[in-house]
């Protein structure tokens, strides 16, 4: 993610920090030296740092799971909304996923119980539990958030963990994207409730509705990608007319191709094999840093990600994303047979999807 920056590394896992978490760290420090001094602002400032040391053990709890069956974990992302762990695909069964879904909140319930008790043998029946930044006794305020963290994310609605381990469920006596379906649906009717409540009670239950509500409908939308596009081999929708640029081309040539609207991302090939990507971004970028005369050696992705005919159009959706790429080429036997675009895994999803809502299946 841009913008983000590694500051370490838990059992192999990259833990990156996104630049707007560290303003957001100096803000609230800010707020609290004003309004207690800078006593208020250090504890405070501590406080929320172990808050997302707690949220980071949270996604590792579901990170080490996830790679118990298998699946791989990019990295856990901390932002200022809280964690993200980033994994490369969900996981193949329902008994995987519950238990994916369920170790994020077990961590938290967990770490809560004993900071609590911890707590309790340091002070004994004296500690509080107020969730204060600025009172209360630290340790027992952090054991409060933690379980506290721990039911937020069970709640029934994506993208919490309570959803996942509702569609888990569901799964194990349907089809994945049916499960999917109704586990949104509940999502959303639970955020329409909660917003409602909200309105009466406590803005930040409005905006927490929110972000439950558009994240039920977005999992729902991108299981119905990655449904239609499973199985499909990439040589179904891949482009086998292109423009190739070679590494000493000018930039200016690329613009030229791309505004006569032949296509916007070209594959850069040296004796027919695939040296780099140039993006409809990059030569943009390059035409407004460098110029028109710059070679595309100089700007392009080099080593880009390739990807066979015979793998699936899930798979190339999924690489998409991991590389933030519009554009992949299709490669076999080291040379390249082809361009597979998102646009073009666009419009397979969309005849796909309206054929199957029509009770057409895919030919």
């Amino acid at each position: 993610m841009r913008g983000s920056y590694r500051i370490g590394r838990l059992f192999g896992i990259p833990i990156t920090v996104h630049i707007t978490f560290l303003l957001f760290i100096a803000l609230l420090a800010m707020v609290y030296l004003f309004q207690g001094g800078v006593a208020a602002a250090v504890r405070g400032t501590l406080f929320i740092l172990a808050l997302f040391l707690s949220v980071t053990l949270h996604e590792l709890g579901h990170s080490l799971v996830a790679r118990w069956y298998g699946i791989r974990v990019s990295e856990i992302a901390l932002l200022p909304i809280g964690g993200i762990s980033k994994i490369d695909k969900l996981p193949e069964q329902p008994r995987q996923e519950f238990l994916v879904a369920m170790a994020g909140p077990l961590t938290s319930i967990i770490l809560g119980l004993l900071l609590g008790g911890i707590s309790l043998a340091a002070y004994g029946r004296s500690a509080t539990l107020s969730p204060s930044v600025t009172g209360g006794r630290f340790i027992s305020d952090l054991a409060r958030v933690n379980l506290l963290l721990a039911a937020f994310n069970l709640l029934p609605g994506f993208p919490m963990d309570g959803g996942r381990i509702f569609r888990s469920l569901l799964a194990s006596s349907m089809s994945f994207a049916r499960a999917t379906s109704i586990a949104a649906a509940v999502g959303r009717v639970f955020a329409v409730g909660l917003g409602i409540i909200g309105l009466f009670t406590n803005i930040w239950l409005v905006f927490i509705a929110v972000f439950v509500f558009f994240g039920a409908s977005q999992e729902e939308s991108q299981v119905r990608i990655k449904t239609a596009l499973h199985g499909i081999p990439v040589s179904r929708v891949m482009a086998t007319s292109f423009q190739e640029l070679s590494p000493n081309d000018s930039i200016s040539r690329a613009a030229e191709y791309a505004s006569h609207g032949f296509q916007e991302d070209f594959p850069v090939t040296a004796d027919g094999k695939v040296v780099g990507m140039l993006m409809k971004n990059d030569i943009l970028a390059a035409l407004h840093r460098y110029g028109p005369q710059v070679a595309v050696y100089e700007v392009m992705r080099a080593e880009p990600a390739t990807v066979e005919p015979d793998q699936t159009l899930e798979e190339v959706y999924l690489a998409m994303q991991t590389c933030s790429c519009s554009s992949l080429p299709v490669v076999e036997n080291d040379r390249i047979i082809g361009v597979v675009t998102l646009e073009s895994l666009g419009r397979f999803f969309a005849f796909s999807d309206a054929g199957s809502r029509g009770g057409f299946r895919r030919g």
